[in-house]
């Protein structure tokens, strides 16, 4: 009875060098697959992240798109609002008007 347990015992040490070698495969697999350059999951996440973030800026861009193109719109046909942003943002008077500008008080502690 011996005979056929030995050799059985015989058998899984032989294969032994295998199941490392294996591992050893499976191991650096997974490494290779995670961290290769350019092709990796570590690459595909730190590219997905960019995508994320340029799509964030191009969606923040077409919204100020669209409100420059109301500015254009507004200035080519609204003379109200010609004057508007002549008064606020160049400091612009109509003829015969005057100014005044109050600083306020100090406050006395």
């Amino acid at each position: 009875m011996q005979g056929g347990r030995g050799r059985q015992d015989d058998r899984n040490a032989d294969r032994w060098p295998l199941w490392v070698f294996g591992l050893v495969v499976a191991v650096l697999l997974l490494l290779w697959v995670v961290f290769a350059p350019g092709r990796g999951y570590y690459h595909f996440r730190k590219m997905q992240r960019e995508i994320d973030m340029l799509a964030a800026e191009n969606s923040r861009l077409e919204a100020r798109n669209l409100e420059l193109s109301e500015d254009i719109r507004r200035l080519r046909s609204d003379e109200a609002y010609i004057e508007e942003i002549a008064r606020q943002k160049h400091g612009l008077l109509k003829k015969n008007e005057t100014v005044y500008e109050f600083k306020p008080r100090a406050r006395k502690e």
